[in-house]
């Protein structure tokens, strides 16, 4: 158990600069240009808010609690962000020590490879989305704040409301609650792009994307030169779409078919949180899911192999 916490401690500190710094730019980034869009700037995001000022103020408990249970869409783009990252770290996991020649001073210690590649697969799946998620809630905390600030100054005091409002603290929870989901559909992402990792002398990026894209090259020239018609979007969302976009927040939704309607409030206007998670772990019982983990399962062990075999790059 202290090999696997000094093996992740180093994983962070070795791309602190991805998985700590990263987030923390992009959220005062987005932090910076949502306040100047309440500064200034007519046709800013922050002006078309308090356009509607004057509807605001008819009902201000419902403006409280439609922006206690929304306030995390706020954190999209930085999620966005984090699959972003979760995929380059993976492609450079094990190719980077092979690259550099380091690989043969982490060999001489007394860690076998089966602990190494777990480290970084449990790295890219749990560590890195847990730093991300902390970042967008109190990024959209903080937006949330911006928002209250500004309606504040047009008469529209929705504070109380806020801070007694249950979804205010209970939207947390629920998008922490998603990250075993997340976890079980990114895990064949995380794999593919792992094993790559491993096994590519060089252009780790061009392995990883094209040989999905290859494969349904391919499968598309058969159907032509067969003179089939047949729907191959089912075989671009199992090799492409399971391959690289399982990192995705929320591909579970494409992969699952599962329609947005789905996730409406109640009222019909909005996203209620608790119908996004309860959802969420409705494909749990997915056999795509379950085929899928299982296919990870063989792809780490194949790294794990390619990791004992693989000197340098």
């Amino acid at each position: 158990m202290k090999t696997m916490i000094s093996l992740l401690k180093r994983e962070f500190w070795e791309h602190k600069g991805m998985f700590l710094w990263t987030p923390l730019c992009v959220a005062g980034a987005m932090i910076f240009v949502f306040l100047l869009s309440f500064l200034r700037g007519h046709a800013l995001f922050g002006a078309r808010i308090l356009g509607r000022v004057t509807t605001f103020k008819e009902d201000i408990p419902r403006v409280g609690d439609l922006l206690a249970s929304m306030y995390l869409l706020f954190s999209g783009p930085l999620l966005i962000v984090m699959a972003i990252i979760i995929f380059f770290y993976c492609l450079g996991a094990l190719f980077d020590d092979r690259r550099d020649r380091s690989i043969l001073f982490w060999k001489s210690l007394p860690v076998s490879d089966f602990q190494t590649v777990l480290s970084k697969l449990i790295t890219a799946s749990l560590t890195v989305p847990v730093i991300f998620i902390l970042c967008a809630i109190a990024m959209s905390f903080l937006m949330l704040m911006i928002v209250s600030i500004a309606l504040t100054t047009q008469d529209v005091y929705v504070f109380q409301e806020l801070f007694l409002n249950g979804k205010l603290y209970l939207a947390p929870l629920q998008l922490f609650a998603t990250l075993p989901v997340y976890i079980l559909w990114a895990l064949p992402s995380i794999g593919w792009l792992m094993l790559v990792s491993s096994w590519a002398h060089s252009r780790v990026f061009l392995w990883a994307v094209g040989i999905p894209l290859l494969l349904v090259f391919l499968v598309v020239m058969l159907n032509l030169l067969l003179g089939q018609n047949g729907d191959i979007k089912w075989f671009s969302n199992l090799i492409v779409g399971r391959a690289l976009g399982g990192i995705l927040p929320g591909a579970w939704i494409e992969f699952e078919h599962v329609p947005l309607a789905s996730f409406a409030r109640p009222s019909g206007t909005g996203v209620d949180f608790s119908n996004v998670l309860s959802v969420s772990w409705q494909t749990m019982f997915s056999l795509q899911l379950w085929l899928g983990v299982v296919a990870a399962a063989g792809m780490f062990y194949l790294t794990v192999r390619l990791r004992r075999w693989r000197e340098a790059a």
